[in-house]
């Protein structure tokens, strides 16, 4: 299967962007450790893939500075972001201040990996597949372990924002 070409009519890429700012999406983070270090970024592009065997896919624009470090590893963690979270999202989110994102937050070692002590779920995952679509790169990870945490709020993102669910 061949990547299509990416499309060039300006006024039909906006009214995509826009249509995809309105889907409410779980926030997470996508982290590694590699020879050079820690590295991860805020992504919305994720979601379970199979039960058998149980695994996720993510998708990180190629471009990314984590990709060397997922490349060299072939591990990540994808951690389901919590309300409490949400200014970790903004630091890894963001180029500046790349050197310090792992000062900030709960951190600890979940399969060898940078884990986030707050998040709602971290997952351990072993990469099994990859292809690139786009300026994408997706990933099916196998996953190896799970630290569930309970009582703690979802992190949504929609329309440029950071929301969470109200009361139910």
């Amino acid at each position: 299967m061949t990547t299509p070409a990416l499309h060039s009519d300006q006024s039909l890429a906006a009214d995509f962007r826009q249509a995809m700012r309105h889907v409410a999406s779980a926030v997470y983070l996508i982290t590694s450790r590699g020879p050079d270090g820690d590295a991860g970024m805020t992504a919305t592009a994720a979601c379970s893939l199979s039960f058998d065997p149980m695994s996720v896919l993510i998708c990180v624009n190629r471009s990314a500075s984590l990709m060397q470090t997922l490349e060299a590893s072939g591990k990540f963690v994808l951690n389901i972001l919590s309300r409490e979270d949400e200014a970790v999202a903004t630091a890894f989110g963001s180029p500046a201040g790349k050197a310090s994102r792992f000062v900030d937050g709960d951190w600890y070692d979940l399969a060898g990996m940078p884990a986030l002590r707050t998040s709602l779920s971290s997952i351990a995952c072993d990469v099994a597949n990859s292809m690139d679509f786009g300026t994408h790169r997706i990933f099916a990870g196998v996953v190896q372990q799970v630290d569930n945490r309970c009582g703690l709020e979802e992190l949504l993102y929609c329309n440029g924002q950071f929301r969470h669910l109200e009361g139910q």
